[in-house]
């Protein structure tokens, strides 16, 4: 299990999981009186607002940054809509009700944010770790040739259920709005099956092209 950091606040309470971070720096852009990472701690969780605390870390791609209300304030609104955006050269950024199961239907992590790898590289799958940044991983983050699926019955779900299967791609399982880079192209669909081996010539869809370089995970 990854060791979680914790900053007690007046009026929060800001957790950091350190193995999840793939440094946007969302948050030392967004409030740098509360996040400086030439600090120790690096967290001041009494430096700004509550109310600017929680929207800042609602940008944390990866949700290695988490907030607990104590002054009994709103938590971070969920989008009632799941998605998933590849990444122009990088991962895929999930948002909304997140599960990642295991091939045996157990769910080992929840979330609202999360950040995957798709480059195949990762040491922490199936987190990002940006490797892909010291690799020649290359994807526009656009969506090739449509192969999702929709069904009445899946997308009853509210949950996105994400499982990594073994030596093959992410299986997608509930109601999910896929996003190109750019935001000009969108999927809405309930089934699909998504690269992380990095070898896919139909990213970020799965072409079975796992099997030919033999990728392990």
């Amino acid at each position: 299990m990854s060791k979680i950091q914790e900053q007690v606040g007046e009026h929060v309470i800001v957790r950091y999981v350190a193995k999840r971070c793939i440094h946007a720096a969302e948050c030392v852009k967004g409030l740098p009186q509360v996040f400086d990472v030439k600090r120790k701690p690096w967290i001041d969780a009494n430096a700004a607002s509550a109310d600017a605390i929680a929207e800042v870390i609602s940008r944390c791609p990866s949700g290695a940054l988490q907030l607990e209300r104590l002054d009994g304030g709103p938590g971070e609104i969920v989008s009632a809509i799941n998605s998933a955006k590849p990444v122009n050269n990088g991962p895929l950024q999930f948002r909304g009700r997140l599960e990642i199961l295991t091939p045996n239907g157990e769910v080992v992590a929840t979330d609202t944010r999360m950040t995957l790898c798709r480059c195949g590289l990762s040491k922490n799958k199936p987190f990002c770790d940006n490797s892909h940044a010291k690799s020649d991983f290359k994807d526009s983050g656009g969506l090739g040739s449509n192969v999702t699926k929709a069904s009445e019955t899946v997308a009853k779900e509210p949950a996105l259920k994400i499982t990594p299967t073994s030596h093959g791609p992410l299986a997608l399982r509930g109601p999910l709005e896929l996003i190109s880079s750019d935001g000009k192209t969108r999927y809405r669909c309930d089934r699909a099956f998504l690269c992380r081996c990095g070898a896919s010539k139909n990213k970020p869809f799965c072409d079975g092209n796992h099997k030919l370089i033999g990728f392990s995970d």
